[in-house]
């Protein structure tokens, strides 16, 4: 539904505003660390199911690289969906930008987090 309406909005016009832009690549960003943090807390959820014994331990290696394989799909999806969206139409000026603000957006928030843990602990 989301995608839907940037979709519209994008389609609509012929040059998006530089804003609009970077406000497209925070969004991503942002959504890109709740699915880490998503992600994150799964593995340690379903760390308690499998064993430590040697038995399980392909399930577990299957199991991790199945979710790792996913999550990089979709990772891949949330960040370089639009900028490829927008270079297929030819905005490679807008794409670029979508891309480095999304970079910005996560290292900010990767910055802020290790600030947090730095002062706050």
């Amino acid at each position: 539904m989301l995608l839907k309406m940037i979709l519209e909005k994008i389609n609509r016009k012929n040059k998006i505003d530089q804003s609009e832009l970077f406000k497209l690549g925070a969004i991503a960003g942002l959504l890109q660390v709740v699915y880490i943090v998503l992600v994150a807390t799964f593995i340690i959820l379903v760390e308690s199911v499998f064993p430590d014994d040697s038995k399980g331990v392909i399930i577990g290696i299957t199991s991790f690289l199945i979710v790792f394989i996913f999550s990089a799909l979709v990772s891949g999806v949330i960040m370089l969906g639009l900028p490829f969206y927008f270079a297929t139409q030819q905005k490679y000026k807008e794409s670029l930008i979508v891309l480095a603000s999304s970079a910005v957006s996560l290292i900010a928030i990767l910055i802020i987090m290790i600030l947090g843990r730095l002062f706050l602990y």
